[in-house]
């Protein structure tokens, strides 16, 4: 088989409602999201550059520095939950979706976290599926061939001008 370019499973932008319980739905995009993907990296690398400052066997904390944990409930607010319907506070009131209180969110309660990536797992492994057939249908022509056009069907008369 031949090397073939493929498309991307799910265009960016691209979004899907999951149920996270009977009062509450949540909006999420798909892991393979560009932005995620690269802040993903950013952030292993500024980890890795933070652990180069420390000795063998010496042990300490970059001031400012987050944890990984912290990092990517960040990095999930902002670029895979997209919004929500039924969230509440401790109170019991509505909470109105931001990048800041799903950063929140997502830290305090990890089963939110991981119901969080793997809706945004199984919604581009969807996207995926859903792309390749598409693309492995192909259009037929009106005379029920796989491809091509028509070809004008010889009857044995022919017409002479």
């Amino acid at each position: 088989m031949a090397l073939q370019l493929k498309k991307q499973s799910a265009p960016v932008g691209t979004t899907k409602w999951f149920d996270y319980d009977e009062d509450t739905k949540v909006e999420v995009a798909g892991i393979d999201n560009p932005d995620y993907q690269i802040g993903l990296e950013r952030m292993r690398r500024r980890l890795r550059k933070n652990d180069e400052r420390f000795n063998e066997g010496t042990v300490g904390v970059v001031d400012g520095e987050k944890t990984e944990h912290q990092n990517h409930c960040l990095l999930l607010a902002h670029f895979i939950v997209k919004g929500w319907e039924g969230a509440q506070d401790e109170s019991g009131n509505p909470i109105k979706y931001t990048p800041t209180i799903g950063a929140q969110m997502l830290e305090g309660d990890v089963d939110f976290f991981i119901f969080t990536l793997r809706s945004a797992a199984e919604f581009t492994a969807e996207s995926k599926e859903d792309l390749e057939e598409t693309v492995g249908k192909s259009s037929t022509d009106t005379t029920g061939k796989r491809n091509g056009r028509a070809k004008p069907k010889n009857d044995g008369s022919s017409m002479t001008a």
